[in-house]
C-alpha cells in the first residue's frame, strides 16, 4: 500500500497547537509591557549603581522566566527550547540578583547569554513557524544585544544598561504587537 501525502495545513494536531497558542495571546502582551516598563526604568536612569541595574534586570528575567514556562506547558508547540529558555532565564535571574555588586562581569555574562539564547531561539522559530518576520526582527534585535554585550571585555554599567535597556524596550514592543496579532487571530477563527 501507499501512503498518502497530507500537508501539515490539513493536519489537525497542527490547528489544536495554533488555537491553544492563540488563547494564549495575553502572556505574550504581559511579558512584552514588562519588558517594556524594566526597559524604560533601565533607560531612564542609566547610570545607576550595578546593584540597583541587577535587581531590576534580574526581576525581569524571573518573571520572564516564569512566565515562559507556563506559556511552554501549556503549548506543545514550544517544546524544549521554550522550557529551556524560561530555566535559563530563572538562572541568570537569580545569578544577577544574588550578586549584584560582585561583577560586572558576571552580570554582563548573565544577561548577554540570556538574549544570546532567547535570540536563538527565536530566529529558529522564524525559520520554522508562523510570524516569520517578527521572530526573525526579535531574533536578531536579542543576538545583536546579546553579542555585543557578551563581546565586551570592558562593558561599564552605563553602556550594559543601555544596551539592555534598548534590547528590552524594543523585545517588549515586538512581543506587544505579536500578542495583539495572536488575539486578532484567535477573533477571527470563533
Amino acid at each position: 500500500m501507499t501512503e498518502m501525502y497530507a500537508p501539515e495545513a490539513l493536519d489537525t494536531g497542527d490547528i489544536a497547537s495554533r488555537a491553544a497558542e492563540d488563547k494564549l495571546w495575553y502572556l505574550l502582551v504581559l511579558t512584552g509591557l514588562v519588558s517594556l516598563g524594566i526597559g524604560a526604568v533601565v533607560l531612564a536612569h542609566p547610570s545607576r549603581s550595578l546593584t540597583t541595574f541587577s535587581v531590576i534586570v534580574g526581576i525581569y528575567l524571573l518573571v520572564a522566566g516564569v512566565i515562559v514556562i507556563a506559556k511552554t506547558v501549556s503549548d506543545q508547540d514550544r517544546g524544549a527550547g521554550g522550557m529551556l529558555l524560561g530555566i535559563l532565564a530563572l538562572i541568570a535571574g537569580v545569578v544577577v540578583i544574588r550578586h549584584p555588586s560582585q561583577s560586572l562581569v558576571a552580570v554582563s555574562l548573565a544577561i548577554g547569554l540570556f538574549f544570546l539564547v532567547d535570540g536563538a531561539l527565536d530566529l529558529a522559530r522564524a525559520i520554522t513557524g508562523p510570524r516569520r518576520l517578527l521572530h526573525l526582527l526579535r531574533g536578531g534585535l536579542l543576538l545583536a544585544a546579546g553579542v555585543a554585550i557578551v563581546s565586551s571585555p570592558h562593558i561599564t554599567v552605563k553602556t550594559l544598561a543601555i544596551l539592555t535597556g534598548i534590547a528590552l524596550c524594543l523585545n517588549g514592543a515586538i512581543q506587544i504587537i505579536e500578542g495583539f496579532m495572536l488575539r486578532e487571530r484567535e477573533r477571527a477563527s470563533t
